[in-house]
């Protein structure tokens, strides 16, 4: 690159999914602890670990289903967890 040569860097887009220092607990039993995570527009996400790794409660809350005890979850920037 020459001296009057520049770049142009788009800005990265804001997530579509956003967990924000997510915990879930089930009683004494703690399901998801502190998990921040963020999607975009086109990314491809796997959720893959053993049983009982939080990976159905994930989706659970991502879904609206349940609410996390700590934490929040947003989607296209709105919060999600424990709407009707």
């Amino acid at each position: 690159m020459t001296q009057h040569e520049t770049t142009t860097t788009q800005p990265e887009p804001p997530p579509i999914v956003r967990f924000g220092g997510v915990s879930k607990n089930y009683g004494a039993f703690r399901a998801l602890c502190d998990i921040d995570l963020e999607i975009r527009r086109g990314e491809f996400l796997t959720l893959l670990g053993p049983s009982g790794s939080g990976k159905t409660t994930s989706l659970m809350l991502l879904a609206g289903f349940d609410s996390p005890t700590a934490g929040t979850i947003e989607m296209d920037g709105a919060r999600i967890e424990g709407l009707p």
